[in-house]
């Protein structure tokens, strides 16, 4: 995998189903390359499937799921809202990460012939 901030671990189900999780939480001056690689692997997710995301059980080839927190020195853990928009293939993060660390979860599950280009274009597990 191209991917150095993005660590994704495999499940399979016996119909085929998979789904990556990736946890992630560097420091704070490395919130721009975090970004930067979720917005990589969904962009090239919808570029897959320009329908885009949904639930597999109605017929949709992938979905996701993506959340953020914010961690700062000595503060409680802050709720943000971390969206990837498939117009400009950018992910944001509301409120903006100053000098916090994001701590962000992205869980990406496709049907079978997502996963394999999936596989075939990240090399993943």
């Amino acid at each position: 995998m191209d991917l150095h901030l993005l660590d994704f671990e495999c499940t399979e189900d016996a119909d085929g189903l998979v789904c990556w999780d990736a946890l992630a939480q560097p420091l704070a001056r490395h919130n721009n390359a975090l970004l930067q690689e979720v917005s990589q692997v969904l962009a090239w997710a919808f570029r897959f499937d320009p329908q885009g995301p949904g639930p597999l059980e109605d017929g949709a080839l992938w979905d996701y799921d993506l959340q953020a927190t914010l961690h700062g020195d000595g503060q409680l853990p802050l709720a943000a809202r971390i969206e990837f928009s498939p117009a400009t293939g950018q992910t944001t993060l509301t409120p903006p990460a100053l000098d916090q660390r994001i701590a962000l979860s992205l869980s990406l599950s496709g049907a079978p012939g997502f996963v394999q280009a999936f596989r075939d274009h990240w090399g993943a597990p």
